[in-house]
Formats: structure tokens, C-alpha cells, sequence
């Protein structure tokens, strides 16, 4: 029986251990390959969702108190709504629909506000 991480510690000492008998192209391929993993993908699809949710949120609470048009509040509350949508798909896995989603809506969406 091992302890707890265990395997993560062993991993982690064998990457150290390439990385200091790798040669540099072979550094930078070892560091992309960990980098672009579908867990990172999810979180910096999250993340972009949620700067946009927060600024989604200031906007329309500054268009409310600025008395600005119904429309324009009615556009910012779809683009919050597609910010959330876009954090749900994320973290259901789904990061290349929640980024489809999000653009293709902030592009109709622009349309609108241009109204």
C-alpha cells in the first residue's frame, strides 16, 4: 500500500529528472505537451467566463442607474447570460461549444446594440 500522492510525487521527481537530461527542444516539447491538457483548457475557458460574467454584471448595473435604453440593458443582460452559459459548458467539458457559443452570441449581440 502507498501513501496518498504518492504517484504524483514519483511523477513529478521523474519530470524533474527529464528536464535536467533533456536537451532544450526537448524541454519545450516536454512543456507544451503538459500545458495544453483538457483540464487547462476548462479552467481558462471558466475564467474567461467569469471576467466577462463580473464585467457583464457592472455594465448592466451602471446602464440601470445611467437610465440608459431597455435595449441596450436587455443586450447587456444577454451577454452576462452567455458568460454564465459559457462557465456551465466549460465545466461540463464542453469548452470548444461554451467558446462557439459565446462568440458567435457576442456577434449577434453586437448587432443589436448597434441598433
Amino acid at each position: 500500500m502507498s501513501a496518498p500522492g504518492s504517484n504524483d510525487y514519483e511523477r513529478l521527481q521523474q519530470d524533474v529528472l527529464r528536464m535536467r537530461t533533456s536537451s532544450p527542444a526537448e524541454r519545450r516539447a516536454f512543456l507544451r505537451q503538459r500545458r495544453n491538457t483538457p483540464v487547462n483548457a476548462r479552467r481558462a475557458l471558466m475564467l474567461a467566463g467569469a471576467v466577462y460574467l463580473l464585467g457583464g454584471i457592472g455594465e448592466t448595473v451602471k446602464a440601470v442607474q445611467e437610465n440608459k435604453s431597455a435595449l441596450i440593458i436587455g443586450v447587456l443582460v444577454a451577454a452576462t447570460a452567455l458568460s454564465a452559459l459559457m462557465i456551465e459548458l466549460g465545466r461540463r467539458g464542453r469548452t470548444r461549444l461554451g467558446f462557439t457559443v459565446f462568440v458567435v452570441g457576442f456577434i449577434v449581440l453586437s448587432f443589436f446594440g448597434m441598433l
